[in-house]
């Protein structure tokens, strides 16, 4: 085991406790050699991090050095670790850079990860050419460098998507036609394309729409039956529209049962709702919840019999249904792992552990049920609950104290904050979202200076986890407030909606539309409906679980 010896020296020696340590430059030549023969025939982890701590030394073989970087950088790729310092990016570029150094063919893969920047751009223009080249600059979204190198007459089908996504559409044209001649996928990105040079040009003719519209005829597909009842509802050809939807994709359904019961047409609606209802489409659960009202509405009793058994997942709970719980993980034995993660983390190196963990995983997915309570133990919860879902070891209740805590202070159920910091950043303090919110609680800048206003207080800091909470649970206490006009259930909707949407997008829509379920069906976003869904179920989940 003298892998372990290397890999504790290294651990306990080294003042750094990143998860993407970079290469010890006071590495002493005999050390060097001891963690080569690790990185050699060692075993998990330790073998694979050795490898990486070596690849700037000049004493190893360019080659062998090669081998190392790429080794480390497939296995942040594939391990998708939620931890700054263990973005596969930076491994890439030494990886690159390391292989086409040593005339290794996979730097050519290895600079594709790093597209579209241009050094990896240069890279792969000078290692490959032809379909290889092509392919490999599209999928990276290197556009302008495909156009540049892609000859004329060859793959119209990549330089009309790269003219597409672009924004050159009127370019693109000749190049879908062309395309399209070959083979009549190219049509639906003629039609597209012709839709959206419709819609810059405001055209009173609509004769870019017509065209999309005989384009997308000619290829008898879902998509494209989708794509034309877009633009007949954006002409205002709506019972033409509903026919396009009907036989198009889920979304395109969905869409036409809203049409259909602005027309009035509620029978109609509700027969294409039970269809979506009965299927697995992200839909399939708001058009069971649809179907029971408008069932109720209209007096069918036995379609709203139907509509209620067809509903599955939390909105079941606003019909009073409780979901089945999750099924239980498998049971298992203490991995090997165990007692390595717990001796590093007594000598504090918790990121060297999660390293461990994750290594182990990635070799033994299968060993799921008894890593995953590692992960927990070593606070790598988004991890955890991904490799552990959709079982009841998908739900752990970490921060219990805290959570517990200031739910009953503000007089919440600890179940449905523990649903909501699940679904908003599956307990991961550092989580950033795209649109910049953060923490636990996945707050705004301008909606954690709100919370701290209302808590009489200058703003704490976002990561802070028992911040977090503790903000999170009074927003969601003064959200339910405003919601006051309904009980139960129904005003955790409403909070809950307001939670992702906002107060005055929650509000103003239920007032628009005249009740909290039809503006459920009918609010302007997709995203806050979804996001309803999934805090329901996971409060179901929580409540079911002991």
């Amino acid at each position: 085991m003298r892998w372990l010896l290397v890999l504790s020296w290294i651990a306990l020696t080294s003042c750094r406790s990143q998860a993407l340590p970079e290469p010890f430059a006071s590495l002493e030549r005999g050390v060097t050699e001891e963690v080569r023969q690790v990185a050699l025939g060692g075993e998990g982890y330790a073998r694979m991090l050795s490898g990486w701590l070596l690849v700037d030394r000049e004493e190893v073989p360019l080659a062998e050095r090669a081998e190392y970087a790429w080794r480390y950088a497939l296995f942040l790729e594939e391990v998708r670790a939620f931890e700054p310092g263990w973005e596969a990016k930076a491994a890439w570029r030494k990886a690159a850079f390391l292989l086409q150094k040593a005339q290794d063919p996979r730097a050519f893969s290895a600079w594709q990860k790093l597209l579209p920047e241009e050094e990896a751009v240069a890279a792969l223009l000078s290692l490959g050419e032809g379909e290889r080249l092509w392919e490999a600059l599209f999928q990276g979204r290197a556009y302008e460098a495909l156009l540049r190198v892609l000859p004329l007459g060859v793959r119209p089908d990549l330089r009309a998507q790269a003219f597409f996504r672009l924004g050159r559409y009127g370019e693109a044209l000749p190049f879908y036609r062309e395309w399209a001649r070959r083979d009549p996928r190219g049509y639906l990105g003629l039609g597209y394309a012709l839709w959206r040079l419709g819609r810059r040009a405001a055209s009173p003719s609509g004769e870019h729409l017509e065209e999309a519209l005989e384009a997308l005829a000619r290829y008898p597909h879902p998509e494209s039956r989708y794509a034309q009842g877009r633009i007949l509802e954006e002409m205002g050809r709506v019972l033409e529209a509903v026919e396009a939807y009907r036989q198009s994709i889920p979304q395109g359904i969905w869409r036409a049962t809203g049409l259909l019961e602005r027309q009035g047409l509620k029978k109609e609606a509700l027969a294409l709702y039970l269809d979506l209802a009965r299927g697995t489409s992200p839909y399939a659960d708001d058009a069971a919840l649809r179907a029971y009202i408008l069932a109720g509405e209209l007096g069918l009793a036995e379609s709203r019999r139907e509509a209620l058994d067809l509903v599955q997942g939390g909105l079941g709970l606003l019909l009073g249904k409780e979901p089945l719980p999750p099924p239980p993980a498998p049971s298992s034995s203490p991995p090997p792992e165990a007692s390595l993660v717990e001796a590093l983390v007594a000598f504090g190196k918790e990121a060297w552990a999660r390293g461990v963990v994750r290594y182990a995983l990635w070799q033994r997915p299968g060993d799921w049920p008894a890593l995953v309570p590692l992960l927990y133990r070593l606070g790598a919860y988004r991890e955890g609950i991904r490799a552990a879902w959709p079982t009841l070891l998908a739900y752990p209740r970490p921060y219990r104290e805290w959570v517990e805590a200031y739910a009953g202070k503000e007089g919440l159920d600890p179940n449905l904050l523990y649903a909501l910091l699940h679904v908003e950043s599956r307990f991961d303090p550092l989580a950033v979202s795209p649109t910049g919110a953060l923490g636990l609680g996945q707050f705004l800048r301008s909606t954690w200076e709100d919370v701290a206003r209302m808590l009489g207080e200058p703003p704490a800091d976002p990561f802070d986890p028992e911040a977090s909470i503790r903000y999170a649970a009074r927003y969601l206490r003064w959200l339910m407030d405003r919601c006051a006009a309904y009980r139960g259930l129904e005003q955790v909707a409403c909070a809950v909606t307001a939670y992702n949407g906002g107060v005055g997008y929650t509000l103003r829509g239920i007032a628009r539309e005249g009740g909290l379920y039809a503006f459920l069906r009918f609010q302007e976003r997709d995203e806050p409906r979804e996001y309803l869904a999934q805090v329901l179920s996971a409060y179901a989940a929580y409540r079911a679980i002991p």
